[in-house]
């Protein structure tokens, strides 16, 4: 018979367990897809330990999607993995429905983030806005992996990517859009930005790194420490190459506060005096192509009704006596030569007039170089947010794969 000191000690353990929750048997329910015009089954997880009524990152993990499954490492050991991390999980299964890959899915992938924001997807979850991350089956999470350090912050990036996978692969890099939280999914839903979790179910590394303006932003992306920064974030996902079986080739994608920045990885590329700051100064922070979306990319021609233009003095001068100083802000005034690397370039129809402009002069002064670049319109009329038409994201994957190819 146990003694009456241990029974006690026994019996706190036993409170204790119940105060972090045992772990409840899998939850089934359902959720509406689109791309399958049908229920798609979920299985949510709980993780192994959890404070009942805590907030929780979540992983949404999808499986039998119709893409082949490039990580050839077990779904049961990369769930418990997740969840011994502390996440939410949320297993979609697919059952092979053929519309669920790239250019289709895409839809799927803006509505799971939009029922997440709505509280309609797991909605008696505390869920961690600022991280909710899409993984599909075979693709492992790493976390918080820091390229820079200021005296505000510690600018880091999270990196999904096929585990054990047969080939090395390419990566696509993000800055996000987001200054506060770089995997916040009220952005993400917002804009419809799905290109990383698209690509991803194509077999494709994709990064989420820190936007390089710390919170709260004010429109202004000040050079050249933003270049230090991006530039950063290249060499330390180069880095991982051998960890995360990655093949060294990264395409930058950009859409709004997040565009200049693929757009300056092109221009500044071979440029030293943004070099040597930063995490792994011994890395190259070369790429080899960029997607550009909407945003700013020269403030050398603006229109003139253009509301920014009384911020951006306050912050340089007056343009007509700080010229060089407005010229060396603009991610575009940097290409004073055609590049090697052809660009894909897409805006909607409907979006503002300084954006509209701004990707005019882009093209304006690619022509005047000979660049190679691919441009497609959205014809969805949906302002500021990135496309969701098959034909374009299509497109955008044939040119994401073509770059990143071994």
């Amino acid at each position: 018979m146990l003694p009456k000191k241990f029974l006690s000690f026994v019996c706190c353990g036993v409170i204790a367990l119940s105060a972090v929750g045992a772990q409840a048997k899998p939850a089934k329910s359902n959720w509406q897809s689109v791309v399958a015009n049908s229920n798609l089954e979920v299985t949510t997880l709980e993780p192994e330990k959890m404070t009942e009524g805590a907030t929780l990152p979540l992983v949404i993990y999808l499986k039998n999607l119709a893409a082949p499954r490039v990580g050839k490492e077990s779904d049961e050991s990369i769930l418990k993995d997740l969840r011994a991390a502390g996440n939410l999980v949320a297993v979609v299964d697919y059952a092979k429905s053929p519309n669920s890959r790239v250019p289709f899915i895409n839809r799927d992938l803006s509505k799971l983030r939009d029922d997440v924001r709505g509280k309609k997807f797991l909605a008696n979850y505390k869920i961690d806005d600022a991280h909710v991350y899409i993984v599909p089956a075979g693709s492992r999470l790493k976390r918080d992996v820091p390229f820079f350090k200021d005296e505000k912050q510690t600018f880091a990036m999270d990196i999904i990517y096929p585990s054990q996978a047969k080939e090395k692969v390419g990566s696509v890099i993000e800055f996000s859009c987001d200054n506060a939280n770089r995997m916040g999914n009220t952005s993400l839903s917002i804009c419809s930005d799905t290109i990383l979790d698209a690509e991803a179910t194509e077999g494709l590394a994709v990064v989420m790194a820190d936007h390089p303006v710390s919170a709260p932003y004010k429109g202004l992306d000040p050079m050249p420490d933003v270049a230090f920064k991006i530039k950063a974030a290249v060499r330390t996902l180069r880095a991982q190459r051998e960890a995360l079986g990655l093949n060294g080739k990264i395409v930058p994608v950009g859409f709004s506060r997040g565009s200049g920045m693929a757009l300056m990885l092109v221009t500044t590329e071979g440029k030293s005096e943004f070099e040597g700051k930063g995490e792994n100064v011994g890395q190259s922070s070369a790429v080899q192509g960029a997607v550009v979306m909407s945003g700013r990319f020269s403030y050398m021609d603006l229109l003139s009704d253009d509301k920014m233009v009384p911020r951006y003095a306050k912050a340089w001068g007056e343009r007509e006596t700080s010229l060089e100083n407005w010229r060396q802000q603009g991610a575009l005034d940097y290409l004073q030569a055609r590049s090697s690397l052809p660009l894909f370039l897409t805006i909607n129809v409907s979006e503002g007039p300084d954006a509209l402009h701004q990707m005019t002069i882009l093209r304006k002064r690619l022509a005047e170089l000979g660049q190679d670049e691919t441009f497609y319109l959205d014809p969805e009329p949906r302002g500021h947010k990135v496309t969701l038409v098959p034909a374009l994201l299509d497109a955008m994957n044939a040119y994401l794969k073509r770059q990143l190819a071994n």
